[in-house]
């Protein structure tokens, strides 16, 4: 091509302004171009932008959603690392019994430990990060006190602490969840077990008895069929020899004798009639014996206990003096009539010849220990077996304490046995007839606190034993009226019983003595639901004192 130079100025000027409007429709393609390209990207970030709202949005009210069913279900969840600290999921405030929108921190579920479980948590919480294995989730159990109620509630927590794995950094995860109610049921069922097992053992042994007695009743009965028997034969075998030697007679006696002979064959058909009779009746009553004798030898039906006596008949079964000694001090005090006896085996040959209102029995003693003697007078056959036992041990552990009372103690002291302790004992033992209540006693526990913490401290502990000696002393009068049919009685007692338990907070006592009267008039009626709330609320006194009423 030939060079720009040698074009005339005038062509060259056309060529340049043809290119320059190439260039230009380029450049303003390229811009039409680029504007949609552009259009098309906002287009697209508005599209993601909607898609992120949509899904912050469900995930929104996903974590809404779980978070409540956390809540409901009375769970929570926990996540720490060491320098961001610890979370805690809503759930939490809900069980704690915080206000709603209050945020659940770490610090406030200390706060809100038990004092009885405090230390125990962070001792075995130190040793968790100290020394617990990682990977391996490990469970507490502890109480707490809710912020709203004041209730005591359980929680049992699962915590597992997650090794550093790449950039991710060592943490701490867990969940805990309210087992108040778990806790109930195990208890009530595990009750029921020890009930039922020793109801078993009960039977079994009342069915043996059973068994030999109706041997000894069919031997005995088959003795006397064969005595009426060898009797009958012995008394008609001279009867029939005397009236038919009487009717020999009759031929050779003639004139007067014929009148004194018809005077004895009269007498002789009389006392043969008389015999026959005695005969036939003692046969009849043997009859009458062979169908009795299932009712004769029936289970024996529990007895309800009556009203409290006065002055109790107890019966102390320990092996070491002095501690003999001091129970029995105790016990006068406490206006018991006290006998004492040195081991086991003498305490089952007293319940044997005497009637106690309780025994109070320690549980190691030579010859037969408190278990065996505890079992021994629970196979005695009558209302001996049913005389209420309260056993002393020099050990506190649980699972001996369960063992004794399924050995059928009612209640079980750990030594050194305090007044307080025997007192509240010795009144559960006597108004619930040998069976100690085993429900939760239900207690306003703000008006309780507030009977006692209204009242100068010098009066407080008076307070409590007062309304101790007057729930027994007027729920004493109200089984008594129960047992009595005195409507009149029960009125009055049930009257005076609800204003103590009113003072203190007692409300299932109150609760379980309305609904035996609303139900007084329908077809027997039971006491047992009150006796057991009765009793439960003498148990619970001490521990609520102590924990409302002490600690504040």
């Amino acid at each position: 091509m030939d060079s720009m130079d040698s074009i005339p100025a005038e062509e060259r000027a056309e060529i340049l302004a043809r290119r320059l409007e190439r260039s230009e429709r380029a450049l303003r393609d390229a811009e039409a171009a680029l504007e949609d390209r552009m259009k098309a990207l906002y287009r697209a970030n508005q599209d993601l932008e909607r898609r992120e709202t949509d899904l912050a949005q469900k995930l929104e009210i996903e974590s809404a959603l779980l978070l409540g069913a956390l809540s409901n279900t009375r769970m929570a969840t926990a996540y720490g690392e060491r320098e961001r600290g610890f979370s805690v999921s809503g759930g939490a405030g809900a069980i704690l019994g915080m206000p709603t929108g209050e945020e659940a921190t770490l610090e406030k579920l200390v706060a809100a430990l038990h004092p009885l479980d405090r230390d125990r948590i962070m001792r075995e919480g130190m040793q968790f990060f100290a020394s617990r294995e990682t990977g391996v989730a490990h469970t507490y159990e502890h109480r707490i006190i809710r912020q709203d109620t004041g209730e005591t509630r359980w929680l049992k927590w699962s915590i597992k602490r997650e090794p550093s794995v790449g950039e991710r950094p060592s943490h701490i995860v867990a969940m805990v969840r309210d087992i108040t109610e778990e806790r109930g049921n195990e208890r009530r069922v595990r009750a029921l077990q020890l009930r039922a097992e020793r109801r078993v053992r009960e039977l079994a042994r009342l069915q043996v008895e059973l068994a030999a007695a109706k041997t000894q009743a069919e031997d005995a009965l088959s003795i006397r069929n064969r005595f009426i028997s060898e009797m009958a034969h012995a008394i008609r075998t001279p009867l029939a020899a005397l009236s038919g030697g009487i009717e020999l007679l009759r031929s050779q006696v003639s004139g007067d004798g014929q009148k004194d002979l018809a005077v004895a064959r009269e007498a002789t058909e009389q006392l043969g009639e008389l015999a026959s009779r005695i005969i036939e009746e003692a046969a009849a009553d043997a009859d009458d014996a062979t169908d009795a004798l299932a009712a004769a030898t029936r289970l024996p039906e529990q007895a309800p206990a009556t009203a409290i006596p006065e002055r109790p008949r107890v019966l102390v079964a320990e092996d070491t003096e002095s501690n003999r000694y001091v129970l029995e001090r105790l016990l006068d005090d406490l206006g018991c009539e006290v006998s004492s006896v040195e081991n086991g085996a003498a305490a089952v040959e007293a319940v044997k010849r005497e009637a106690f209102d309780l025994v109070v029995m320690d549980v190691m003693m030579p010859i037969m220990n408190g278990e065996q003697a505890t079992q021994a007078i629970r196979l005695l056959p009558g209302p001996a077996a049913r005389t209420p036992i309260i056993g002393a041990t020099a050990h506190s552990l649980q699972s001996e304490r369960e063992r004794l009372l399924a050995a059928g103690m009612t209640a079980c002291l750990a030594k050194p046995v305090r007044r307080d302790a025997l007192e509240t004992a010795i009144r559960t033992a006597l108004i619930s007839g040998g069976g100690a209540g085993r429900s939760e006693a239900r207690f306003d526990q703000e008006l309780f606190s507030r009977a006692f913490n209204d009242l100068p401290s010098a009066y407080r502990e008076r307070m409590r034993d007062a309304a101790k000696t007057d729930i027994t002393k007027y729920a004493g009068e109200v089984l008594a009226a129960v047992d009595a049919a005195d409507t009149a009685a029960l009125s009055k007692a049930a009257h005076s019983l609800t204003g103590v338990a009113l003072n203190i907070g007692a409300i299932g006592i109150v609760e379980e003595l309305a609904t035996y009267r609303e139900k007084d008039g329908s077809d027997a009626p039971s006491i047992e639901p009150f006796r057991e709330a009765v009793a439960a609320c003498l148990l619970a006194i001490d521990d609520l004192f102590d924990e409302l009423v002490r600690a504040d």
